[in-house]
């Protein structure tokens, strides 16, 4: 099939480009050629001016309507390739048609899968919430019938130049793309089982909307492309009330969630306005909490709603870290003052370093290592008791490489596992760093530590939530390898995880710091979406939904493993005052451009002129991060963040 299609304004003149195509397994290529590139003929800023239309000879054309392609999406890619023909000469558009009958598990899979893949130069999901495919063969015979193509897609992508130029090699053997699509493509995203739009509540809906660069974007689009209604229970005046993100939800209602946990009335308020909702509105499927000490009461609530949930019971060992310390065997002491730290740290006679940390806290507030008493009890003081309450753990400091890993558990089986070198932080080495506490400064994956101990790790933590009481839901998890072979060194100006040139005093053995029963924050998640092809958030929603079937199907990995390196640059605040920079991260790219093509996502938390917290409060914030990947090498990657913090230009007066 080959034919003219031609692109037009409204004052009439044209770009006229050409169209071929071959089907390689489920894929089909439309190729396009310019033919004409008329003077006046300039493509328009946005495509709403842009019409198309087919010529079958110089005398005859015929309009094409966007909505034969299906969606706008289409249409806007096809639009973007021809462009891209008439700018440099001809391009490519490979489009994705599942050959299997069924439902797509998730609507934009195609745009999340091919994430950073370096063959393309985007992508589009064409395909809308629990579409139905009928897996057959697309075959066309006329320009006409292009439109078809389109519509029988789950979605496609623009090829690089270089890639347009090789689709069809002579004795039809695998191309790259084809190679890497088998790659990224080869899992269940088609299903067999109906599905069923649901309803599901979130309590405390996102701290952080897209203007602040919190979780919020990456929870509501997850939704809508699984098809789950949101509705928001959070306080007055949240960022989701309003109506700009009113799309992302289906409803939000009022509810003051700090007020009735202060008050131990949590749970009799969530089931009270769960039922009201129900009475006047209709059922939910499920209810949710990301919020780590809301976890115990919306469990509670959960089950005298009849709604799937893990035990409370579970949730209240894994939400307390001396709970945790118990559950795992772990000597620990729990203290509320300074004087009761000081008893417990002469009457049992414990060896330094320690380890102090709140019970109920988070963001590694409040977490000192102590060298000595005096330390440790001016550690004690600087707790911030309002956010944390008071109490606190007292334990040996392990030493060891320290790791984040994460798990989806599903029926008490592991379905995914990844795990990550969480760099040392200032709190682990404190006489050499600035920021002396435990707020995260790096984080690599895949990790570097030894086969032998990431299977230690994934058995012992895997364990330790089968014992807490877990079966099902996602978990992030941090953790230290005791005794491990590998230590922290710094090798041709790089620090990494070297061969340590000591023997280890025993075997190595795990050692759990947390369970935290979510996913991790915007900067992990983000990473492990671009790095093996998983969307944390998307699962967390499923969960309480009890969508088990769909949660395996998106938990598989590129078949090839992680896509690249990648590090998560956490750039951390060094002092209190006013913030006098303006976004570090696009003023950073404006001096070195070659940079962003080595960073999947990055954000400034800071506006210029901000007020930032005084260190000595106990809260550490961020001022932005980068997230920074290599194909090439770990040690190119961590050359490439050195050099992002050495340029970055951070100003706190």
């Amino acid at each position: 099939m080959s034919g003219i299609i031609i692109a037009f304004v409204e004052n009439d003149c044209e770009a006229r480009t050409e169209t071929g195509h071959a089907t390689l397994w489920q894929s089909i290529d439309v190729q396009i050629e310019s033919i004409s590139k008329p003077s006046k003929f300039s493509w328009p800023g946005k495509h709403e001016g842009v019409k198309l239309a087919f010529e079958y000879t110089t005398q005859e054309q015929s309009i094409v309507a966007a909505h034969g392609f299906g969606s706008m999406v289409a249409v806007d890619l096809l639009l973007d390739s021809l462009e891209a023909a008439h700018r440099e000469g001809s391009s490519t558009v490979r489009v994705i048609v599942p050959r299997s009958e069924g439902y797509i598990v998730r609507s934009d899979i195609i745009t999340i899968r091919l994430l950073d893949c370096e063959l393309v130069r985007r992508t589009a999901s064409f395909a809308k919430t629990h579409q139905h495919f009928d897996g057959k063969e697309v075959r066309i015979k006329n320009i006409e019938q292009l439109p078809k193509i389109f519509t029988a897609a789950a979605g496609g992508m623009l090829l690089k130049q270089r890639e347009s130029t090789c689709i069809n090699t002579p004795d039809f053997s695998p191309t790259p793309l084809d190679i890497e699509l088998q790659n990224r493509l080869s899992f269940p995203w088609i299903s067999k089982q109906a599905p069923k739009r649901k309803v599901l509540a979130i309590f405390e809906g996102g701290r952080g909307g897209p203007e602040t660069g919190g979780t919020g974007e990456s929870i509501y689009t997850a939704a809508a492309a699984l098809g789950i209604d949101m509705v928001v229970f959070d306080e007055a005046g949240h960022w989701l009330e309003g109506p700009k993100y009113a799309h992302w939800r289906k409803d939000f209602i009022p509810f003051p969630l700090e007020k009735e946990y202060r008050n131990g009335t949590f749970t009799d308020r969530v089931v009270k306005v769960v039922r009201d909702y129900i009475a006047s509105k209709g059922p939910f499927d499920g209810i949710m909490t990301c919020c780590d000490h809301f976890k115990v009461p919306m469990a509670e609530a959960a089950l005298q709603l009849s709604l799937p949930t893990s035990p409370p019971a579970a949730y209240a060992i894994a939400t307390n870290k001396f709970k945790t310390r118990v559950s795992e065997g772990h000597v620990a002491y729990v203290a509320s003052s300074v004087e009761q730290a000081a008893s417990i740290v002469e009457k049992n006679k414990l060896q330094f370093p320690l380890i102090i940390k709140p019970c109920n806290g988070w963001l590694s507030e409040g977490v000192l290592r102590a060298e000595n008493l005096p330390q440790l009890l001016n550690g004690v003081r600087a707790i911030n008791t309002e956010r944390h309450g008071d109490e606190f753990v007292i334990e040996k400091y392990c030493e060891g490489p320290e790791v984040d890993a994460n798990f989806v558990i599903c029926d008490g089986k592991l379905l995914f596992f990844e795990i990550s070198d969480d760099f040392p932080k200032g709190g682990d080495v404190n006489e050499q760093s600035k920021v002396k506490s435990f707020v995260e400064l790096a984080n690599v994956l895949p990790s570097k530590l030894p086969e032998q101990e990431i299977a230690n790790l994934r058995d012992s933590l895997h364990q330790s939530l089968l014992r807490v009481g877990f079966r099902n839901g996602f978990y992030h998890v941090e953790a230290r390898m005791e005794n491990s072979s590998m230590k922290y060194s710094t090798k041709d100006n790089v620090l990494d995880l070297n061969e340590s040139p000591v023997p280890a005093r025993g075997a190595p053995s795990t050692w759990l710091i947390e369970i935290n029963p979510r996913p991790p924050g915007i900067q992990e998640s983000a990473a492990v979406t671009h790095t093996y092809g998983i969307d944390y958030w998307g699962l967390a929603l499923l969960f309480p939904l009890e969508e088990y079937e769909r949660i395996k199907q998106l938990s598989y990995p590129f078949v090839a493993g992680p896509q690249y390196w990648c590090e998560m640059v956490f750039i951390p605040t060094h002092k209190g005052g006013v913030f006098e920079s303006g976004d570090v991260c696009k003023e950073l790219f404006e001096r070195h451009p070659s940079l962003e093509a080595n960073v999947s996502s990055c954000y400034c938390f800071l506006k210029k002129g901000q007020q930032v917290s005084d260190l000595k409060v106990g809260l550490h914030p961020w001022v932005g991060y980068f997230v920074v990947f290599s194909r090439e090498s770990r040690k190119n990657l961590l050359e490439l963040s050195d050099f992002i913090r050495a340029e970055l230009r951070v100003s706190i007066v």
